[in-house]
Order: C-alpha cells, then sequence, then structure tokens
C-alpha cells in the first residue's frame, strides 16, 4: 500500500502519537514503539532505547521490510518485527503502536484476557471488534511476530500476553486512538467487575445486540463498503424525501 501522506506527515503524527502515550501512561521509560508505512518496502520506526516523550521528528528511523535500518541516528529496536508482521499481514495497515497499557495487560497477568473479548462497551464492539491475546512468548525475538502476525488478519488489537498490546490503524495517530480506547475499555471492565463483586452480574450485549451495532456504524457497515469498491445505496426513503422537497420548491418557483 502507497502511503496517502508525505514523510513528513507521518513523522509528524508519530511524534504527536508518542507524546501522548506517555502524557496517558500508556508507556513508562523507554517502552514502546510506533512505526509508519512510508511505501512499500520502507518503514518508519520510533528508534529503540528513547523515552516516546523525548521523541522529536529527526529523532525516526528509515528502515527496509526486513528491518534493517536504511538511514537515522540510533538503533531500530528487535521489536520491529512484530510491527512488520502486521504490515505483511493486511495492505490496510499504515501504523502500528506498540505499548504496555496497564489496565489492559495486567488481565493477561492475571489469566482474565477473556473479558478483553467479552461485549460490554458498545463503541468497542461496533468499532474495534474482537481483541485476541497472543499466548507469551520472549519479546523482542522473531517468535514473537510469527506467533502474533496471523491475529492481525482479522483483528486491530493484539493483546500480547504477559507484555503488552499492539493496536493498527490505517496510520499512526489513529493506531494511537485504539491503544487508548483499549485501555479506557479494560478499565470500565475492572470497574464494573469490582462494583458487581460478581462476574455474572456485570452485563454483556446480547449477539443480536451486537449485530445491530456493527452494521448501524461500525465494522460490518464499513466492510461491505470496502468490500464491494462502490458507495452504499441511498435508501428509497431518502431518495422520496429529497425528490418531494425539489418538486415543492419548483412549485413554488413557478
Amino acid at each position: 500500500m502507497d502511503a496517502p501522506w508525505t514523510e513528513r506527515n507521518l513523522r509528524q503524527m508519530m511524534v504527536k502519537a508518542c507524546a501522548a502515550l506517555e502524557r496517558k501512561g500508556l508507556v513508562a521509560a523507554t517502552d514502546g514503539n510506533v512505526t509508519a508505512r512510508l511505501g512499500p518496502d520502507r518503514i518508519l520506526v520510533t528508534p529503540s532505547g528513547t523515552s516516546k516523550g523525548e521523541i522529536g521528528e529527526l529523532d525516526i528511523l528509515l528502515c527496509d521490510a526486513d528491518g534493517r535500518k536504511i538511514r537515522g541516528r540510533g538503533d531500530v529496536s528487535s521489536e520491529i518485527h512484530v510491527h512488520l508482521a502486521a504490515y505483511r499481514a493486511r495492505p490496510d495497515i499504515g501504523g502500528v503502536v506498540h505499548a504496555h497499557p496497564p489496565v489492559a495487560t495486567a488481565f493477561t497477568f492475571a489469566g482474565q484476557e477473556h473479558w478483553l473479548q467479552a461485549p460490554v462497551v458498545p463503541e468497542v464492539v461496533a468499532q474495534i471488534g474482537p481483541i485476541p491475546t497472543c499466548p507469551y512468548v520472549t519479546p523482542g525475538t522473531r517468535a514473537l511476530a510469527e506467533a502474533a502476525g496471523p491475529y492481525f488478519k482479522q483483528c486491530d488489537i493484539v493483546m500480547l500476553a504477559q507484555h503488552g498490546a499492539v493496536a493498527v490503524a490505517k496510520d499512526p495517530w489513529a493506531a494511537y486512538l485504539r491503544m487508548e480506547k483499549l485501555e479506557q475499555f479494560a478499565t470500565i471492565v475492572k470497574t464494573a467487575r469490582e462494583i458487581a463483586g460478581d462476574d455474572a452480574r456485570v452485563r454483556k450485549l446480547s449477539d443480536e445486540q451486537c449485530e445491530t451495532l456493527r452494521q448501524s456504524y461500525g465494522k460490518g457497515r464499513l466492510k461491505k463498503s470496502e468490500s464491494s469498491g462502490v458507495p452504499a445505496p441511498i435508501p428509497d426513503e431518502l431518495i422520496a424525501k429529497i425528490a418531494n422537497e425539489v418538486l415543492q420548491k419548483l412549485g413554488r418557483a413557478g
């Protein structure tokens, strides 16, 4: 996929995402990585060992599709391979954010990651979809990338057990926003369980409610319009209304 943004645009979005990750407490110290697809075999990546809040546009590196640095000062993180696996999985992915959202990640430490797939929050069901967890594999290894890669074919957020999360989107800022939504979702679920005092009392959406959400303004509607390559048809009721208004105006003008 050719990036719809210039390199300068992407660098600006990456810096903005890095600052937001630190401000929201989704990373600590030098944790996390942000990347953007610049071209078919060119990836912009944040440098290893650097606090995300200190990263500027000129600090961002350029690497190839195998993770080898092309230009820039500093080193490419070994965790670039998870990002590359995501880009290989889907051509529509233009940005990847890896972070360590505390509450969401804690669910995987507690063995409660199934709650991150529970249909609780409408916006998550409609706009993000299922959030699976890739079993633990040593961070920074190619083995982790190989294990996580297949999940991105169907999902926009993947938890890495006992390590963090990876969010993908059309650009790095959109990927960041999904990461922020993940942590909010995890916090809501954690709080609901604490207030309810019994997991069975936490209200979940029914299958019918979930499908209605997806078809009305979520992934179901988006997938239909994108897969066909043509705009969704205009409802007959809307056509009739417009025609009636036009006729009325013509009548008044006559």
